[in-house]
């Protein structure tokens, strides 16, 4: 299955020199449709300062069946973590590439 989308970065696009949108293709694609559904459902700001640790365990479960509710990810590949203030996810997709996000 093929992925592109519009390259999008600090929530604008990002032009090539000619003045077009430029395009993400495969794990970049869907590291950043993975980076907008952490953002836009608010995962990563309901972990940052969370001191439960049942919650924050919760919280990285619900991510990871979000992540793993994406057809393009390896079923059982995707993992999540916090460290300090920093939210860490990665998986690998069916094409055998490994992405990487970081909120």
């Amino acid at each position: 299955m093929d992925s592109i989308d519009l390259s999008i970065i600090d929530d604008d696009l990002v032009l090539n020199q000619l003045g077009e949108p430029e395009l993400r293709a495969e794990a970049d694609c869907i590291a950043q449709d993975l980076r907008h559904m952490l953002r836009e459902k608010g995962y990563a700001f309901s972990m940052i300062g969370e001191r439960s640790q049942v919650k924050l365990a919760t919280l990285t479960t619900q991510v990871e069946i979000e992540m793993e509710n994406d057809t393009r990810i390896y079923p059982g590949t995707a993992k999540v973590a916090l460290i300090g203030e920093a939210l860490n996810c990665s998986a690998r997709t069916l094409n055998n590439e490994t992405i990487e996000v970081t909120l």
